[in-house]
């Protein structure tokens, strides 16, 4: 029972004892005073009618006169019986009322019952006693009276009562609100939200106790804030470049590393290598300074373009830029490479002898090779200078599908729900799996054979067929899924599904109708949609909360967008970019930064999962830098959904 009701209960029970001990009391003690009204009342009367008629009493000629006073007395009602008797007992004359009164409850009568005493006066008849008179009062007045007296006593207490209970209500408020207002920041601080209690009481005690939480929420709030700002500064220190602020040669390995090594994610698209094409002779005509704002008007407008078909862009070295364009077909990345181009040719001044820059483009799939990809990228470079655009593709792909046979391909994929799912569980490290993080596959219409991942996921964003196919693969789970198997399942929703809220809608739509297993659903969610549409993905993480299912956010570190988002947004798990991952044990910078990194997610009360782990060194490496799970090939490739789902 909560204190509120505790002390609601216990007052009220006092409350009520006095209520109705204040009304017994009063209404008993107004019937005493009753009582001895109406013996005084009997007794003057017996004394004042026996002295009128004694001059008439014993002669039975004046008997009606006698009778005549008597009824003149008797008939006012007041009393309930008159008795004239001689000296031997005889009654001479008798008056009586009935003794119950018509207003008054029975039970009233017999829970505060009236005694009306009996007054007996002797008669004279000159020397000699000639009989007795006795008198008894009527108690019908009296217990009017009393009822009125009770009825008057019982409202003016009852009102004394709601205004007492309202009085304590107010009390009680001042008294919990502040204490409800503790449990409240108690919870926010175990949900690691560190906001203190705005409404401080002026009670002493009360106003200890807050003051006393508000500055656990204070000091709780600094070190989250010194633990991210830390994490921040050694982000930008290891992985940015300090001139142009975008990754460095670091940060690119990383994510090539991860690139190359994420065989389910199926990465395609282009590295592309710009290259200042007259820095050496700017930086040496014309000094540092501006060569420092030769490269930044390059960043500018790499970070510019880039942006419009979502490139990472990394200054490497020098007058070195490279961009990555994932999930980009041909005809975009051409289309990029022609904007860059005539930005270029408006940046033509005397002082570039050299032209602006250059241009190198190479495309990757999962089956490209890094040395390789480098390797034709930097060839193309070399062979754009003496092109008239200036840029240069080092190949096209052997075999290539028209955007028409692709529309047609997703059309029938949607009608069909054709798809095949694969498994790949994130463990512990002491082998329990924790959920399994699916991945769709599909069949080309004219063979057994799957599509091409690497072309798909790039076509099918540029076709806007993203987010149907993910409805389509989270409407697949949600119809093989076993409730009685307990397994908790995942699906990456694809950053193109961000990009308008309607698509997010139809997910929760979706979720809703199988609400009952939601609790064994995790949707992942890419770090880069927190860039690109943060009020979508908390609106899903919010429906997600409600329908007791789980959110991941992954490739977390590959920016710093997450930092701002994760106390907010409150995902369950975090999902570390693969690139961390690759040889950690090997550097010491990635193993810092995720140290960092788990330090502030632990603190926040979310759980770590790396991914990509290939060797046990690496796993070793990871446990002792206190991340919770693991996935990847060291434990287990992707496998079919068992059969037995499919039934």
């Amino acid at each position: 029972m909560s204190l509120t009701k505790q002390f609601s209960i216990g007052f009220l029970v006092v409350l009520m004892l006095v209520f109705f001990g204040t009304v017994y009391i009063n209404v008993n003690s107004f019937r005493t005073y009753i009582e001895d009204q109406l013996n005084s009342h009997a007794q003057d009367t017996a004394t004042s009618l026996g002295l009128s008629i004694s001059p008439y009493v014993g002669d039975q000629s004046t008997l009606p006169i006698v009778e005549t006073m008597v009824n003149a007395i008797f008939d006012s009602g007041y009393y309930q019986s008159i008795v004239l008797k001689d000296m031997d007992g005889t009654v001479l004359l008798a008056k009586e009322n009935p003794p119950a009164p018509q207003s008054v409850p029975d039970w009233f009568r017999e829970l505060f019952p009236l005694q009306p005493p009996v007054a007996e006066t002797e008669i004279n008849s000159g020397w000699n006693i000639a009989g007795t008179m006795t008198v008894k009062s009527h108690p019908g007045k009296g217990y009017a009276q009393l009822w009125q007296n009770a009825q008057d006593t019982f409202r003016f207490t009852l009102l004394l009562f709601i205004i007492g209970s309202a009085l304590l209500y107010a009390v009680l408020r001042i008294i919990i609100t502040p204490i409800f207002a503790v449990v409240s920041a108690s919870e926010r601080i175990s949900a690691r939200d560190f906001s203190e209690i705005d409404d401080v009481p002026k009670t002493k005690e009360l106003n200890l106790m807050v003051r006393a939480i508000n500055k656990m929420a204070g000091i709780l709030n600094k070190q989250h804030k010194e633990l991210t700002a830390q994490a921040k500064s050694y982000y930008q220190t290891a992985y940015l470049d300090s001139l142009t602020q975008l990754g460095n040669k670091l940060a690119l390995d990383n994510r090539l590393a991860r690139l190359f090594s994420d065989k389910e994610q199926s990465p395609s698209g282009f590295l592309v290598i710009i290259r200042l094409s007259s820095l050496a002779h700017v930086n040496e005509a014309e000094g540092g300074q501006t060569a420092d704002i030769y490269i930044k008007t390059l960043s500018h407008i790499l970070t510019e373009q880039g942006a419009k078909v979502g490139a990472e862009t990394y200054r490497v070295r020098g007058g070195d830029f490279v961009m990555l364009l994932e999930n980009v077909n041909e005809e975009r990345c051409c289309q990029l490479l022609d904007s860059l181009s005539d930005e270029f040719n408006a940046q033509t001044l005397p002082i570039y002898t050299n032209g602006f820059a250059h241009i190198g483009a190479a495309r990757f799939n999962e089956l490209t090779n890094k040395a390789q990809l480098l390797e034709n990228a930097d060839a193309a470079l070399t062979t754009a200078r003496a092109t008239p655009k200036r840029w240069q593709l080092a190949s096209q792909l052997e075999k290539r599908i028209s955007q028409t046979e692709w529309r047609e391909e997703f059309n029938r994929i949607i009608a069909s729900k054709s798809v095949d799912i694969v498994r790949q569980p994130v463990k512990n490290f002491d082998g329990h799996n924790v959920y399994y993080e699916c991945y769709a596959r599909f069949k080309s219409k004219n063979s057994e054979n799957y599509l091409p991942m690497s072309q798909l996921i790039a076509e099918s964003e540029h076709l806007h067929f993203a987010g149907s196919l993910d409805l389509v693969i989270l409407e697949k789970i949600l119809t093989l899924y076993s409730p009685t198997s307990g397994e908790t399942v995942a699906i990456n929703l694809s950053p193109a599904s961000f990009a308008e809220k309607s698509t997010i809608e139809k997910f929760v739509t979706l979720l809703s109708n199988f609400a009952a297993i939601a609790e064994n659903i995790v949707i992942e969610v890419q770090e880069i949609c927190l860039q690109h549409a943060p009020d979508n993905v908390h609106y899903l993480a919010e429906h997600l909360r409600k329908l007791n299912a789980k959110l991941t956010v992954e490739r977390v570190g590959s920016s710093i967008a997450a930092f701002s988002h994760l106390r907010k947004l409150r995902p369950n798990y975090i999902k570390l970019d693969g690139s961390f991952t690759r040889n950690i044990h090997q550097s010491e910078d990635n193993q810092f930064f995720v140290r960092s990194l788990v330090n502030i997610a632990h603190g926040l009360n979310i759980q770590v999962i790396a991914e990509l782990v290939e060797e046990e060194i690496e796993a070793q490496t990871l446990q002792e830098l206190f991340v919770d799970y693991v996935q990847g090939y060291l434990y287990c490739q992707p496998c079919s959904w068992p059969e037995l789902r499919t039934k």
